[in-house]
């Protein structure tokens, strides 16, 4: 467990209000912080581009912030952001939670000194926000290990998971869902134990080249973030490997391109454009007229992009940009 410095964020607050204009209908200024769990992740910047469609659908000044720690996942770089963006008091929050449990109390300090806040992609242990926007993690699993099942066919072999690391349910249960999805499928394949990179490519691609040398009947590798993924394609690469089925998690540029080259079979896109733009939408509501959200948890579904759909309008909307254009 990560120690909080709770008492110290209150300290350093000491207020009960946000500073913009919260009363009645009206087109104010309002500020909303995006703040998420590592600055400069593609996922992110769909969500940032999300809730800036949404401020200038909505009209009037609404200014989206985004901030986050340098090195993502992780409660202790986050709450220290956290602490900041607080003490300069937003008129509204969407965050992204690094842990569940570690991040539950400096949030309901944000929310004790006056800021609305929904939270996306993550939950927290409590439902102390107004809502949360979310994809299901476990769905995207399954979706990921039917994909592998069709592309592997009749080869029968081992599967290996890189994960980022044990106690992340965000990715423990895309992990759980396509484990799952696989013995349900009664496919044939053998699941190797979970391997964990701590969110480092470098360590993903020698994981897989190790794992490859010790099962070198690998079929096929399924990777729950960005980096688990880029990781597996760089080793692949390095062995000229045509023969394994790589599905990802997420669909940044680099992945996207990966995908294109033939290096990754399938992505699982996620719905991060849609996070952030429905959470500004509510953070709006409430802030300019008063209206609460009437549901709490709001899911939001995944697809697979593959080189034949990656392209299509439909498909193409749920790809993470390098920037907002």
């Amino acid at each position: 467990m990560i120690a909080l410095p709770t008492a110290a964020l209150v300290a350093v607050l000491g207020i009960t209000g946000c500073s913009g204009d919260t009363g009645g209908s009206g087109a104010g200024r309002l500020d909303i912080s995006l703040l998420t769990t590592y600055n400069g992740l593609p996922f992110y910047t769909a969500m940032q581009c999300g809730a800036q469609d949404a401020a200038k659908e909505l009209g009037g000044d609404i200014k989206i912030t985004a901030e986050g720690p340098s090195r993502g996942m992780n409660a202790a770089d986050q709450i220290p952001v956290l602490e900041g963006v607080v003490n300069r008091r937003p008129d509204g929050m969407i965050f992204v939670p690094a842990d569940p449990v570690a991040m539950l109390a400096p949030a309901q300090t944000a929310i004790s000194a006056g800021i609305p806040m929904v939270t996306a992609d993550a939950s927290l242990q409590d439902e102390i926000a107004m809502a949360q926007f979310r994809g299901d993690n476990k769905a995207g699993g399954r979706l990921a290990a039917e994909e592998l099942v069709r592309h592997v066919g009749e080869r029968r072999g081992k599967i290996l998971v890189l994960d980022v690391r044990p106690g992340l349910p965000v990715t423990n249960l895309r992990a759980e869902g396509f484990i799952e999805a696989l013995k349900e499928l009664n496919s044939g394949l053998e699941v190797l134990k979970t391997q964990y990179h701590e969110d480092d490519p470098t360590k993903a691609a020698v994981i897989v080249e190790s794992a490859l040398q010790s099962n070198p009947d690998i079929v096929g590798i399924f990777g729950t973030s960005e980096a688990a993924s880029m990781g597996a394609a760089s080793a692949l690469q390095a062995r000229s490997t045509e023969d394994i089925t790589v599905i990802a998690f997420d669909a940044g540029p680099s992945l996207v391109q990966a995908l294109k080259d033939g290096v990754l079979d399938a992505l699982v896109a996620q719905g991060s454009y849609r996070m952030g733009y429905d959470g500004v939408k509510t953070l709006v509501a409430y802030l300019r007229d008063g209206k609460k959200p009437t549901s709490f948890d709001h899911v939001i579904d995944s697809v697979i992009v593959t080189a034949k759909n990656v392209d299509e309008p439909d498909v193409a909307k749920m790809l993470y940009p390098a920037s907002c254009s």
